[in-house]
């Protein structure tokens, strides 16, 4: 089995457009078809299904997907390794952030690496850290900036954040040195990104406490804003307070939470990973 096909055929699911893969790749159109097809001969049945906004894959497909990552992966992992027993240092790492603010030290970080192997490139990302830990288990990642989750990965703590309270300025709590979290019982309630898995929920999923949402807001700028305006409160975690006003207050909760930020890696990396990792755990300033 030819695995550049199989590489084409995961592209193709992940752009869900035979036309955007080609651009990507640089095969034609009509080439990434022709390997489809090829594929779907061997297999013995269809992997995707064409529809006129684009392509999905086939019930078969998903079920061949996780293997075609786990086979991808491990051809990767022997091209490196023959690399670096011939003395060359190449691949690709991949790696997200769940938080923004630790772009500008990582392309730094990147640029420097870059600069002493530039046989090795670099796929980035960002996302929620629940998604990025699902996709360094599908081998989507190398590893990943995120508040701690349950996984089969190495774990490396960077930094505790404690969670903080956003109140209006005007609003009687803006007073207080530590917010209760128990007050969300019953104040107005902002939550962020309904519906994903984020370390607020978490935090007062921990406590038992089910807040009096009033509203939701589809990120934390969005909050803040709905937050200095009057609307309700809403709770963050320390390294996420980037903005500023002064008709917000923001106050540390009671009792204290703390969200754990680290670096989550895939159990088995590549060599170039493992280099990369090995200089992102010495950078001092990464959160």
């Amino acid at each position: 089995m030819d695995t550049e096909k199989l590489r084409i055929l995961l592209m193709v699911t992940e752009c869900q457009s035979i036309t955007e893969a080609a651009q990507k790749s640089g095969y034609t159109p009509s080439g990434i078809s022709r390997m489809i097809a090829s594929l779907e001969a061997y297999y013995g049945f269809p992997l995707l299904i064409r529809r006129h906004e684009g392509v999905e894959p086939t019930e078969a497909c998903q079920s061949l997907l996780p293997e075609i990552r786990e086979l991808l992966y491990h051809e990767n992992l022997l091209t490196q390794t023959a690399g670096e027993i011939r003395g060359l240092s190449v691949g690709t790492v991949s790696i997200g952030s769940a938080y923004s603010s630790c772009f500008p030290v990582l392309k730094k970080i990147i640029a420097d690496f870059h600069h002493r192997y530039p046989g090795i490139t670099f796929h980035i990302t960002s996302g929620f850290s629940t998604d990025l830990c699902t996709e360094l288990t599908e081998r989507k990642l190398d590893m990943a900036i995120v508040g701690k989750r349950e996984g089969k990965w190495k774990w490396t703590l960077l930094q505790k954040s404690p969670m903080m309270t956003w109140v209006s300025a005007d609003s009687p709590y803006a007073a207080l040195k530590a917010f209760p979290l128990e007050i969300v019982r019953e104040a107005p309630y902002i939550e962020v990104y309904s519906g994903i898995d984020t370390d607020n929920k978490r935090v007062l999923a921990s406590c038992g406490i089910r807040p009096n949402i009033q509203m939701h807001a589809k990120d934390s700028y969005t909050a803040f804003a709905m937050v200095e305006a009057g609307f309700g409160i809403a709770i963050n975690e320390e390294k996420n307070c980037v903005f500023k006003s002064n008709k917000v207050k923001i106050i540390p909760v009671t009792p204290v939470k703390e969200v754990e930020i680290g670096i989550a890696a895939a159990a088995e990396l590549s060599p170039a990973a493992r280099l990369f990792l090995s200089c992102l755990k010495e950078s001092p300033h990464l959160v």
